[in-house]
């Protein structure tokens, strides 16, 4: 789900539902206008991506269906994707763009998956990847002109990460199921090359807030070598080479300066950076310390004690000191208006007020 002032809009396969956290009322924000393919999205348990909501004056929901069309007349069936964008603001209608699904889609039992990647002025972009293979031959990258409500360009062997400002970074192959693959960025509004990084193996690039991405990998030539880099995404440099003992992938931005991020190996560790500079300005670890990223914070970190019988609590994400006040609840979203958060006992989604 995503959160857009006092509305919770949760992404299902055929639909998109809008839920008024001031009152619990639900709503259906949108439909597919054709018959819902569900088989072609991911059967595991909350695995649909959030829907994306741009940051402009007038604000849109974005998310995509898979959808089948029935054979009417002389027309043959056809499956397709519906690119749908929902405005925000009150008796708007929203619009749908049909997009022809690539060949690699059609070809073997991987299971497909779409997902809006981001947005920048009056261009999003979103991407078709298979779940099932890290194969440069079931990944490509669509950008979306949000006014003409047109496709602006594909590309092909490209798995999309992060949308900053003008640029477009993620993964690249160079060839279909190649070994090797890259960080690159690519401008958003032609796809054309601005940087490309060196090869690697087994790459992973994610969104690491609004001025980074993170990208863990491994060497050509040694295998056992691995980096772990954050970068700048308008020109590939390297702001941060990470230590190896700082596990996880799992990044959230406070909504200030810092970028907060959460993973295990044998502990529990919550660590953070500067999300400029790309200095640690903290680097918690605590056996019974389970990080819970909460976007939106406004320069806390927030932690949930699962082991222990102290409840949640709330850190300084400059320092990594416990601040006094504890929150009583550590939100699973969080913006300035409201904050979600999931029951440990029976799963259910409670609203409360982000002013206290």
């Amino acid at each position: 789900m995503a959160l857009h002032k006092e509305t919770a809009y949760v992404a299902l396969p055929d639909r998109v539902l809008a839920v008024d956290t001031a009152s619990g009322a639900v709503t259906t924000a949108v439909t597919s206008e054709a018959e819902p393919l569900v088989k072609l999205t991911p059967n595991l348990e909350n695995s649909l991506p959030a829907p994306f909501v741009t940051n402009t004056d007038s604000p849109l929901v974005l998310t995509t269906f898979f959808v089948h069309q029935p054979g009417a007349g002389t027309q043959a069936p056809r499956v397709f994707m519906e690119f749908t964008a929902i405005p925000t603001a009150k008796g708007a209608a929203p619009w749908r763009l049909p997009v022809a699904l690539p060949d690699w889609t059609k070809e073997g039992q991987s299971l497909v998956a779409a997902r809006v990647v981001g947005a920048s002025g009056k261009v999003a972009v979103f991407t078709l990847s298979s779940t099932q293979s890290t194969s440069s031959s079931g990944a490509t990258t669509y950008a979306v002109d949000l006014d003409s409500h047109r496709v602006l360009w594909t590309k092909d062997m490209f798995r999309a990460a992060s949308v900053t400002g003008g640029t477009v970074t993620g993964e690249k192959w160079d060839k279909n199921d190649g070994e090797y693959s890259a960080v690159a960025g690519y401008d958003l509004a032609t796809a054309t090359e601005k940087w490309r990084a060196e090869d690697r193996t087994n790459l992973d690039v994610t969104a690491a807030g609004p001025h980074l991405i993170l990208a863990t990998a491994g060497d050509k030539s040694d295998f056992r070598m691995r980096y772990r880099q954050l970068l700048d995404p308008a020109t590939g440099q390297v702001k941060r080479d990470l230590p190896d003992d700082l596990p996880g992938s799992e990044c959230a931005h406070d909504g200030a300066r810092t970028l907060v991020c959460a993973g295990h190996s044998v502990e529990f560790y919550a660590w953070a950076v500067d999300d400029t500079s790309g200095t640690l300005p903290l680097a918690a670890a605590g056996q019974e310390r389970r990080p819970k990223r909460t976007p939106g914070d406004r320069g806390m970190a927030r932690a949930n004690l699962r082991k222990t019988k102290d409840g949640p609590l709330t850190l300084d994400a400059r320092t990594g000191a416990d601040l006094p006040t504890r929150p009583g609840i550590a939100p699973y979203l969080v913006n300035e208006y409201t904050g979600l958060a999931l029951s440990e006992s029976d799963r259910a989604l409670t609203a409360y007020p982000a002013n206290g």
